[in-house]
């Protein structure tokens, strides 16, 4: 199958420091040039040269990190989705972590602009030793009369399998046409994020912990929901993406203060 864009990442670890071992990309997907961090972590940012996704637009994302490898990987600017009159666009990502690797997924909002249609699919294997960290924030586009949801459908799945076994699954479905205003919709707000963190080290009482953290933030609308393997997932409703992208880095802090003692990934964005 052909793609509007494609991309295929391999991160190894060699000799004690992980790097970028193969690097495959065509049509307007794009990277960066890896930097490092001071703990020798690989960040890179994935590009899109195409300026937004159009109609009957197909992606394809895969990246593997090998045994003890880690990578940290985002996005150089948000996802527009445009009008879909015809086909939906279909992003579809594959991300294999080998034993104790670690993969860092921090997204720019997606913003679906009038008409759009968007699926989502991601599938996660990963070994119970590995560290999996992923965020993704939903966000309406501008319209011209000012209607808050001129987007007709927004699909979001994700699958993580841990040892060949599926332990998370969450299917996200946003379509206006249902009155996303309601009770159990968004109620109210307009956007909303997603936050998936799994580490041998999360714990029921470490949520808890969390929770009294994010408490600072006041009348935040979110959920912690601990997962069937040592992880969690967030979500929050917001009328902002700043909103959304200020509570992410808090969470950001608190997991490397807590987990690996030491600061929160600079992004660099």
């Amino acid at each position: 199958m052909t793609y509007t864009g494609y991309l295929k990442l391999e991160a190894s670890d060699r000799y004690g420091k992980s790097v970028l071992s193969d690097a495959y990309y065509n049509g307007v997907f794009k990277i960066s040039r890896p930097t490092y961090n001071e703990e020798g972590l690989p960040l890179l940012q994935m590009i899109h040269v195409g300026g937004g996704y159009v109609d009957g637009d197909t992606y394809y994302t895969e990246i593997l990190v090998k045994e003890k490898a880690r990578l940290a990987v985002t996005t150089q600017a948000s996802t527009k989705v445009y009008k879909t009159p015809n086909k939906q666009v279909i992003q579809k990502a594959f991300y294999k972590l080998e034993e104790h690797s670690e993969l860092h997924m921090k997204l720019d909002p997606l913003i679906a602009y009038r008409d759009a249609r968007f699926t989502q699919e991601t599938e996660v294997h990963m070994d119970e030793s590995a560290v999996f960290f992923l965020t993704d924030i939903v966000t309406p586009g501008w319209s011209k009369d000012g209607v808050l949801f001129p987007y007709e459908c927004v699909t979001s799945k994700v699958k993580i399998y841990q040892n060949k076994n599926l332990k998370v699954y969450d299917h996200l479905r946003l379509k206006p046409e249902e009155d996303m205003k309601r009770l159990l919709q968004l109620e109210g707000n307009t956007h909303i994020g997603s936050l998936y963190f799994i580490h041998p080290n999360v714990t029921g009482e470490w949520i808890e912990k969390l929770r009294e953290y994010l408490a600072s933030f006041g009348d935040t609308h979110f959920g912690i929901s601990l997962l069937q393997v040592p992880g969690c997932c967030f979500r929050i409703l917001a009328k902002r993406t700043a909103h959304i992208e200020t509570v992410f880095a808090a969470i950001e802090t608190f997991i490397h203060n807590t987990i690996y003692k030491r600061s929160a990934i600079s992004w660099r964005k």
